[in-house]
């Protein structure tokens, strides 16, 4: 087996994040969104409600990013927002029919895309890309999360 160089590492992760963003607009753009509302659809969808800053942590995004692409989505009708009921410094986010509507859809592209990335792979290779995916994306979060302490 060829030696993999470091460089040929930064390159497929590079490439990789580049032609999901492409697809991704490209098979959401007729929805009306954008590759980066995608993924709050799909959480408030999948979780009902949730609390505003736990989309921090799903998504390893800062607060002011969140809050302005909630505050945005909001204003396009597909989550709503208010105060959490036992903790008034929390915001809830709910999402709303028009995000129901659509979530089907952000699925199936999502489904799509994970199917093309991974042709002519067995059931059994895919099992261990994801596995080994979840591992370096950990490992990734860990390298920041140990230089914050």
């Amino acid at each position: 087996m060829e030696k993999i160089q470091q460089s040929d590492v930064f390159k497929s992760i590079s490439q990789i994040y580049r032609k999901t963003q492409m697809y991704l607009n490209e098979r959401i753009r007729p929805l009306g969104l954008t590759s980066g509302q995608a993924p709050f659809i799909l959480l408030t969808c999948e979780h009902g409600t949730v609390a505003q800053h736990c989309f921090c942590g799903y998504l390893d995004m800062d607060k002011s990013t969140v809050a302005k692409m909630l505050g945005r989505l909001e204003q396009e009708g597909y989550v709503s927002r208010r105060p959490n009921e036992k903790d008034g410094r929390s915001t809830d986010v709910t999402p709303t029919q028009k995000a129901r509507e659509v979530y089907p859809k952000l699925k199936q592209i999502g489904k799509d895309w994970t199917l093309e990335i991974t042709g002519g792979m067995t059931q059994m290779e895919r099992a261990i890309f994801f596995e080994m995916l979840q591992k370096v994306t950990k490992n990734a979060g860990a390298h920041f999360q140990s230089g914050m302490d």
